[in-house]
């Protein structure tokens, strides 16, 4: 077996779906599992074998970090959002236990843009209502997701507007944070 057919990382075979390509390798979809869920493909090509490793070992301190982590204020949809003004800290959690998914904890000071914006859906008339951080952090560069629960919302309908709304309580959340210190821009 040639090495194109191995995970750089624990050297088993690469199976035929789920890996990743990474500059000077790939990795396994078992290598994947506790990656940061914020990465995407082109975060994963531009990382070379030693930067995954590393991020591997980012993700083990995260652990620590969600085990310690105490919000102070919880914004619930989609992905809830928990702010700890005690420890200039958020995280977006797709789970209610969050400390069982090891999401990642992310300072405020890392903070360098926030946006909501509306993406099309598909080929239609349809939206989706999205929300983007930008981060200045040596591990994830955004925080990047669809608020809508599903797919593809009617301009202007209820489900939008909620929706909409959501997007805003989720920026409101940080704005009213005392350490927040950024300017509001619209869409991208």
């Amino acid at each position: 077996m040639d090495n194109e057919n191995i995970c750089s990382v624990c050297g088993k075979p690469l199976s035929r779906y789920g890996n990743r390509k990474l500059k000077d390798g790939a990795v396994c979809r078992n290598c994947i599992k506790p990656a940061s869920e914020w990465l995407d493909d082109s975060d994963y090509e531009r990382m070379s074998v030693a930067d995954f490793v590393r991020h591997l070992d980012y993700r083990k301190e995260n652990e620590e970090k969600v085990n310690s982590f105490e919000p102070d204020k919880t914004i619930e949809g989609k992905y809830t959002l928990y702010l700890s003004s005690t420890g200039k800290d958020f995280l977006f959690s797709k789970r209610k236990d969050y400390k069982k998914s090891n999401p990642d904890v992310i300072a405020f000071d890392d903070i360098t843009e926030i946006n909501i914006f509306e993406e099309k859906y598909l080929d239609t008339d349809d939206v989706d209502i999205c929300f983007n951080v930008k981060l200045n952090n040596d591990q994830i560069d955004n925080i990047y997701f669809r608020v809508n629960e599903f797919p593809g919302l009617v301009r202007d309908s209820k489900e939008h507007q909620e929706a909409i709304d959501l997007a805003m309580k989720y920026l409101e959340g940080f704005e009213n944070e005392e350490d927040m210190d950024f300017e509001q821009t619209e869409g991208e």
